[in-house]
């Protein structure tokens, strides 16, 4: 066992990334968490608001490898400019100009470009500011941020939008857009400060690769992520929809989604923290959360007000908390470039966010909640498969499997 001494956390630099993915996931968490009162006002199905939020992470889908590769190029605080301008686009967008779903399907797809160029910015600035044996705990603030949309969306209906209406809870993105920029000043001075020491640590630590990990690798990974993600998404943009549908007021169904979103970000940062314990991939970690989540989405089908409580807090934190330890994972087998080994990442992601929304709003629309949660347990279950799979093919058992 080594006898190092842990290093510091790097505060600042880790603030940023948990506030840069907050305003990104901002926009879509805010439609999801909203849902009941935007298509009231709109007038349009649950399956259209399913193909509104999908078309956000299909942009990012589309867009994340691209913008990963550049984001290589330009560096961290170019990148996480850019995706903040987008996401403050589409936040201004939503709350000033949609009309109807052809204009919130428009505003959306800003934040898909956002999180195009906030992921691997923010993934970059881990890499070059946070020393590797506090990676883990940044990745797990930084994908903590996620459940923080979700909670601010949360708490938003009964203190917002139940009273003086939806489209001020939009205006909740300038509060994160000005921490960030705060942050940033500082935290872009150390990045060029420290660039070349936090290179020189990744390359002494003895988990890191020393060749590029094979492509292969990275598409079976992201096939995993799209695969999990896509059970998620579903569970968590319908969450208050689902919630209503069986018999919770709109007040209680926010407060379910902000008791979920605490829950994930628990997980995240407690998954982060462990990580940094053990060194190469988290993929058995992974397939064990994905597996547990499967059957919390299992219980959430049952469809009462126990069952859901219960399903929402394991898909939050179980099911959807292995966010951070796929960036993680990507980073220690990719480090020389850690973006576009995350817009791969996040092009498993998004695709998997794009089409969960939209087949959970088709399913739940056509037959019921019931079968939409349970194909959500299907697919998360098919993730853990996944994952044991590639961890076997690939040789990657070790320290993270459990």
């Amino acid at each position: 066992m080594s006898t190092r001494t842990t290093p510091r956390i790097p505060v600042r630099p880790v603030a940023t990334v948990g506030t840069g993915l907050v305003l990104a996931a901002l926009p879509v968490f805010l439609v999801g968490g909203l849902a009941v009162q935007i298509r009231r006002d709109l007038g349009f199905a649950d399956a259209t608001l399913g193909a509104v939020v999908s078309a956000a992470f299909l942009v990012g889908a589309v867009a994340g490898p691209v913008a990963g590769r550049l984001t290589d190029r330009l560096g961290a605080r170019s990148a996480i400019l850019l995706g903040a301008g987008w996401s403050l686009a589409s936040c201004a967008g939503i709350a000033l100009l949609v009309d109807g779903w052809a204009t919130l399907g428009l505003f959306l797809a800003l934040s898909g470009l956002g999180f195009a160029f906030m992921d691997p910015g923010l993934a970059i600035l881990v890499a070059r500011t946070v020393p590797p044996a506090r990676q883990g705990l940044a990745f797990g603030v930084k994908e903590a941020a996620v459940p923080g949309a979700a909670l601010v969306a949360g708490l938003a209906i009964p203190s917002i939008a139940v009273t003086v209406g939806w489209r001020w809870a939009f205006a909740l993105a300038i509060v994160p857009a000005m921490a960030l920029a705060a942050l940033l000043a500082g935290t872009a001075r150390r990045d060029e400060r420290t660039r070349r020491p936090v290179a020189r640590d990744v390359a002494r630590d003895p988990s890191t690769p020393s060749t590029p990990p094979p492509r292969a690798l990275l598409v079976s990974i992201a096939l995993a992520a799209a695969l999990g993600s896509g059970a998620a998404s579903g569970v968590g943009v319908f969450l208050t929809e689902s919630a209503t549908a069986n018999g919770f007021g709109e007040s209680a169904a926010g407060l379910l989604l902000a008791t979920g979103s605490i829950a994930g970000i628990v997980a995240r940062i407690a998954a982060g923290m462990r990580a940094d314990r053990r060194p190469g991939s988290q993929l058995g970690l992974m397939t064990v959360m994905l597996a547990t989540g499967a059957v919390a989405m299992l219980v959430g089908s049952l469809g009462s007000a126990p069952a859901l409580v219960i399903g929402t807090i394991g898909t939050f934190a179980a099911g959807w908390g292995w966010s951070g330890l796929l960036f993680l994972t990507l980073l220690r087998l990719s480090p020389g470039a850690p973006g576009a080994a995350t817009g791969i990442g996040l092009a498993g992601l998004s695709i998997g966010n794009a089409v969960g929304p939209l087949g959970f709003g088709l399913i739940a629309q056509s037959t019921s909640y019931r079968s939409a949660w349970l194909t959500a347990a299907v697919l998360a279950a098919a993730a853990a498969g996944v994952l044991a799979v590639t961890t076997r093919r690939h040789g990657l058992r070790g320290p993270d499997a459990t």
